[in-house]
């Protein structure tokens, strides 16, 4: 019987399946946990918690810049290369990782952070320092196509997170104690990581090659540029919230990114720049990118369109059920709702902004991305704080939506503009045509108690939209043989 290192390059459909089932476990249990200390913690808390998350992830993104996609991107390319790009990876995360924990620090000195939540910060951050390494590992496990592996630490980091807060909650720990659940959980994903990358044969040896740390950090400087305004446009929102609603006002906005941050986490890095990603690759350079990109944008609409049915139908009580009694953190019960409903159609333009940001990825033009997403962000803070003041919380969903529309909008333009057509819109169109029948019935469903009135629109929405040609556009792009590969992916540039 063979060991897990002797699983061979898997196809698209098993690779997919690998990620959708450790990002569900996963991610779900953290989702779970953080049910958890919503009914546990008081609104300061639980706010306060999940802001220094938010900056967490902030550090998570300047102490990659780039380093994990030039892995994956380059290994994909050339496998025999992978150890030493993994070395000189390595090193620079080391680096990065150390020279970002000050920075880290001295961002909630700035804004004006308690002692108490400074050493949550600080424990936070010791946490997010070693998922960065786990994430640094995981782009070996995709350039290899071996998902199995990352589906396996992320299970293993979901569960041994939610096992550590709820047995903090059993012993009534404060918040600081608390903390420590995300060191534990990111330290079991990180060892894991280190385990089965040793099993397939690669060290963990850093790279004292002065060159080629110079080549990396070169190469990798615009994504990590990239991928940092990317990450402070998204978590930008969430600091005007806490500085003119508080603390508490950040709570009910991460309940409703937290909801669509789970569907969102299907699509990204699970498919996009994950198990989909080379074979998008070798898309545009056979020129069949437009199917490829068509049939994406036609299944990852429908996927958007299912919780937007379900909770929209459902009304206020999925939040009800889904944070507690106390969900409302002393936000206007419509104003929340209709923050959630923005996020909601939010979550549909992310996922079409994913396939372009991919495509531009895939054909080397990802230039645009620092100016465009560096647009949006001032849209963002000069929107919220010009309407914040006056709207509340809504403010922040009508702004979530225009700074992710204005980054889509932007990318499908520059992409035509170089001569990629990527037929998005249309496909999205049939999509949304297909729930029309589902959006009809929902006056007649939210009467309905909450397990009906959750599941009839969808019911009503998947097969119309699978017989529309959802059937068609999921196993094209998740055929169930793997796909030959060439010895080298070469992007040609149209004239």
């Amino acid at each position: 019987m063979n060991s897990i290192s002797d699983v061979q390059r898997s196809s698209k459909a098993a690779n997919t399946g690998f990620m959708l089932v450790g990002q569900f476990i996963g991610k779900g249990s953290l989702f779970v946990s953080i049910m958890f200390l919503s009914r546990y913690l008081s609104d300061w808390d639980f706010g306060g918690l999940l802001f220094v998350i938010v900056l967490g992830q902030i550090y998570l993104g300047l102490s990659d810049i780039g380093v994990s996609l030039i892995l994956n991107m380059r290994s994909s390319v050339r496998p025999a290369d992978t150890q030493q790009l993994l070395s000189a990876s390595l090193t620079l995360r080391i680096i990065l990782s150390f020279l970002g924990l000050p920075l880290l620090m001295l961002a909630g000195i700035l804004l004006n952070m308690t002692p108490d939540r400074m050493l949550v910060l600080g424990i936070i951050g010791v946490s997010v320092f070693f998922e960065s390494f786990a994430e640094l590992f995981y782009s070996v496990f995709r350039a290899r196509e071996k998902m199995v592996y990352e589906s396996i630490c992320r299970i293993l980091m979901g569960i041994t997170g939610l096992g550590a807060v709820l047995l903090l909650i059993q012993f009534k720990m404060d918040l600081t104690s608390i903390a420590s659940a995300y060191v534990a959980r990111a330290c079991a994903a990180a060892i894991a990581a280190v385990v089965f990358l040793r099993r397939i044969g690669f060290s963990l040896m850093p790279s004292l090659d002065k060159e080629k740390l110079k080549d990396l950090f070169i190469t990798a400087l615009p994504l990590g540029i990239m991928g940092l305004v990317t990450v402070v446009h998204m978590r930008a929102d969430n600091i005007l919230i806490r500085q003119i609603l508080g603390e508490n006002a950040v709570a009910a906005w991460q309940e409703c990114l937290r909801i669509i941050e789970v569907m969102l986490l299907l699509v990204s890095p699970t498919l996009l720049p994950g198990a989909l990603f080379p074979s998008l690759c070798r898309a545009f350079r056979d020129g069949k990118y437009k199917r490829q990109t068509g049939h994406m944008a036609r299944i990852f609409t429908g996927l958007a369109l299912v919780p937007f049915l379900a909770i929209l139908s459902s009304g206020d009580r999925f939040l009800r059920i889904v944070w507690g009694s106390e969900y409302l953190r002393g936000i206007d019960a419509s104003e929340l709702q209709l923050s959630l409903y923005l996020c909601l159609a939010g979550l549909a333009i992310m996922y079409l902004m994913i396939i372009v940001l991919s495509s531009l990825m895939a054909v080397n033009r990802i230039r645009i991305v620092v100016p465009v997403t560096a647009a949006a962000l001032i849209l963002v803070v000069v929107g919220n704080l010009l309407l914040m003041p006056v709207l509340g919380l809504p403010s922040a969903g009508v702004f979530f939506v225009a700074g992710n529309l204005l980054i889509l909008v932007s990318y499908w333009v520059f992409l035509k503009w170089k001569g990629y057509s990527v037929p998005i819109w249309r496909e999205a169109f049939i999509s949304i045509l297909a729930s029309v029948p589902a959006f009809a019935v929902i006056p007649l469903t939210r009467r309905l108690p909450f397990l009906p009135a959750l599941l009839i629109p969808a019911l009503i929405f998947v097969p119309v939209w699978w017989f529309s040609g959802g059937a068609k556009a999921i196993h094209e792009v998740f055929p169930r043989k793997p796909e030959r590969e060439d010895s080298s992916i070469v992007i040609q540039t149209p004239p």
